[in-house]
C-alpha cells in the first residue's frame, strides 16, 4: 500500500466519522488521525500492538457484541489499544496522539457517544489497509489532509533512532494551553509517527501541571 493509499484511507475515514455525527473539525482528524495510526500498526500490519480490532476479524467480532453501537465501540477500543501502547513507552504525565489531556479527551468521549453510523462498514477503507513496510515521513502527506494548516515541510524534529519514544518540546504544555495550540500538536504528533517505520516509536510533550506553571 502506497502512500496515496493511506492519505484516500484518512480522508474517507474523516467523511465516515463525519456522517456519523463527528461535525467537531478537530476532532475529525484526530479521531482519523488515530485510527490510522492504529491500524497500520495491528498485528496483521506492522504489529507494533497485539489488536485487529480495525480489521475485518474484528468488526465481524464486535457486530456479535455490540451490534448497535458497532462503530463506537470500535472507536473506543482502538483507542484504548494505542493509549496502552504509548503509556507503556511514556512517563507520567505527557501528551500524546491517543492521550491529548482530560479536558479534550472528556469532550471527545461525549462525541464519540454521540456517534451513530449511517453505513453497516463506515470504516472499511480502514480494514483493507494492508502495510508490510513503510518509508521515513509516511505521515507527512496526512498532515497535509489536516484542517492544521500546518504543512510536514515547516515541522522538523529530532530524529529518535532506535528510541522507544521521542520528546518533541520538554516545555510542554499546561491544559489551558492545549486548546490553542491542538492543530500544532496534532501535526507534530503525526510528523513523529512519521518515524515510527520498523519499530514503533512514540512522539509526544510533557503535560505540565497548572500549579508548577502558576508558582513559576
Amino acid at each position: 500500500m502506497t502512500s496515496t493509499d493511506l492519505v484516500n484511507t484518512f480522508v474517507s475515514t474523516k467523511e465516515a466519522l463525519n456522517e456519523a455525527g463527528v461535525d467537531d473539525e478537530f476532532f475529525l482528524d484526530l479521531v482519523a488521525s488515530r485510527l490510522l495510526i492504529e491500524r497500520v500498526g495491528e498485528s496483521n500490519n506492522l504489529g507494533w500492538w497485539d489488536s485487529r480490532v480495525l480489521s475485518e476479524t474484528g468488526r465481524a467480532r464486535l457486530e456479535e457484541v455490540t451490534p448497535k453501537t458497532q462503530l463506537q465501540s470500535r472507536i473506543t477500543l482502538a483507542s484504548k489499544v494505542g493509549r496502552k501502547a504509548e503509556s507503556d513507552r511514556l512517563p507520567a504525565d505527557t501528551i500524546s496522539l491517543f492521550s491529548f489531556g482530560p479536558q479534550v479527551e472528556s469532550r471527545l468521549a461525549a462525541t464519540i457517544e454521540d456517534t451513530e453510523a449511517a453505513d453497516e462498514q463506515p470504516l472499511e477503507a480502514l480494514e483493507n489497509v494492508s502495510v508490510q513496510s513503510l518509508n521515513e515521513g509516511w505521515t507527512d502527506r496526512i498532515i497535509e489532509q489536516t484542517g492544521s494548516n500546518i504543512t510536514a515541510t515547516s515541522t522538523t524534529l529530532t530524529d529518535p533512532g532506535t528510541g522507544d519514544s521521542v520528546c518533541i518540546d520538554e516545555d510542554g504544555y499546561t491544559q489551558p494551553e492545549i486548546e490553542p495550540e491542538k492543530w500544532r500538536l496534532l501535526a507534530n504528533l503525526l510528523k513523529g509517527y512519521g518515524h515510527s517505520t520498523d519499530h514503533l516509536c512514540v512522539p509526544y510533550y510533557p503535560l505540565n501541571s497548572e500549579l508548577k506553571s502558576e508558582s513559576a
